[in-house]
């Protein structure tokens, strides 16, 4: 191997390193899924399958508890930069959904809480990514915590004006050393409803 060609396969073999070294591999969360916006993906059916809860309801795991609140809609939000007051726009024909969670450590030694990359939003076929929340203040951020803490904050969703809270749901999903989790979050409007509910739909695997 030439010098040439050994320098080359070690700038590959490390920039595959720093990939390793995202924010959910070492337990952490910028809370920031995506940080220029976030894409949307139309899937070929509704996405089935999981537990169902109802906003504000907690969903109990080995170690962890999780619930998310009401979502509301916001076309603008400010936050504080530098001790100045910000301001964010959705755009025109825009707005955000937005979440409210809350999660926390119930043992006494550390452990990783979801993070956000483990949500999305759907409304009918359509999947929505959680997306950049500019105040640090205010936005969820996951990951590992010492015994007893928890996390409070919004997650962001980017969605067009039309869309009404009550259309919207969320999805957990995540595997953890104690097995995979799969839970809805619904509007009381949509509890009971089986476009979520179904395991007998495999729309899952071409999300």
């Amino acid at each position: 191997m030439n010098r040439r060609t050994f320098l080359t396969t070690a700038a590959v073999a490390s920039t595959g390193l720093a990939g390793c070294t995202a924010s959910g591999d070492d337990g952490g969360d910028s809370g920031d899924l995506k940080l220029g916006g976030q894409p949307t993906k139309t899937v070929s059916s509704k996405m089935t399958g999981g537990e169902e809860m109802a906003f504000g309801e907690t969903y109990e795991l080995p170690q962890v508890t999780l619930s998310l609140g009401e979502p509301r809609t916001t076309k603008r939000y400010t936050w504080s930069k530098d001790g100045e007051t910000q301001q964010a726009e959705a755009g025109e024909g825009k707005q955000w959904v937005v979440v409210p969670v809350h999660t926390k450590n119930t043992t006494n030694r550390t452990v990783r809480l979801p993070l956000t990359q483990n949500f999305l939003g759907v409304v009918g076929n359509i999947v929505f990514h959680p997306g950049r929340n500019k105040s640090v203040s205010a936005k969820y951020i996951g990951g590992k915590v010492e015994g007893g803490e928890e996390r409070r904050g919004d997650m962001m969703f980017l969605t067009p004006s039309d869309v009404s809270p009550e259309s919207f749901s969320v999805l957990y999903e995540e595997s953890r050393t104690s097995g995979e989790y799969k839970v809805w979050w619904k509007s009381s409007t949509q509890a009971g409803s089986s476009d979520n509910s179904s395991s007998t739909n495999d729309s899952n695997s071409s999300n």
